[in-house]
C-alpha cells in the first residue's frame, strides 16, 4: 500500500508541477534568454502539433503545451517512438531542452512572423522602460525589419 500511495502522490505532484509551469509567465531572466536565443521560435509553436527528435534518436509527436526559456518542452497527446520498436502513447510528457536534436516546424506556420511576434511580446520589461517608450521601441524595430526584408526582396 505504501508503494502505491507514493506512486499516487508522485503523480499528483507531477500534475501540480505541470499546472504551475504552464501558468508561469516569463520573468526578467526568462525574457532575456528568449530574446538572445531561438527558444522564441519554440515558444511560438505552443498549441501546435509537431515532432521533436531527441539526441537518443527517439521521436516524440504531440501538441506543444509549454516551452520555457531553456527550451524545456511540455507536450500532451504524445506518441513516443523509439527506433525499431512499436510506438507508445502518453497523455503528457516533459522534454529537457538539452536532449533535443531537432524540432520539426509544421508547414502552415510562418516562422518569420512567429519570431517577430515573440520578440515583440518579450522585448524589455515595461516597468523598467515605460509603456510608451516600449511601444516606440517595438515600432522602430518592426520598421527596421520591414526595411531590411524589402531590400532583400
Amino acid at each position: 500500500r505504501r508503494v502505491s500511495e507514493a506512486v499516487v502522490s508522485n503523480a499528483e505532484y507531477g500534475k501540480q508541477w505541470y499546472q504551475r509551469r504552464v501558468q508561469q509567465d516569463y520573468n526578467g531572466m526568462g525574457a532575456s534568454i528568449v530574446e538572445r536565443t531561438l527558444s522564441c521560435m519554440l515558444k511560438g509553436l505552443e498549441g501546435s502539433t509537431t515532432t521533436v527528435e531527441l539526441r537518443s534518436e527517439i521521436q516524440i509527436t504531440g501538441r506543444v503545451d509549454h516551452v520555457d526559456g531553456l527550451m524545456n518542452i511540455a507536450m500532451s497527446d504524445v506518441v513516443y517512438q523509439k527506433p525499431y520498436q512499436p510506438p507508445c502513447k502518453f497523455d503528457n510528457i516533459k522534454i529537457h531542452g538539452r536532449q533535443i536534436r531537432f524540432v520539426h516546424i509544421p508547414d502552415h506556420i510562418n516562422m518569420q512572423k512567429v519570431i517577430t511576434r515573440q520578440l515583440d511580446e518579450n522585448r524589455h520589461d515595461s516597468k523598467k522602460y515605460g509603456t510608451k517608450r516600449r511601444e516606440h521601441y517595438v515600432h522602430k524595430k518592426r520598421k527596421e525589419r520591414e526595411r531590411i526584408l524589402n531590400k532583400s526582396q
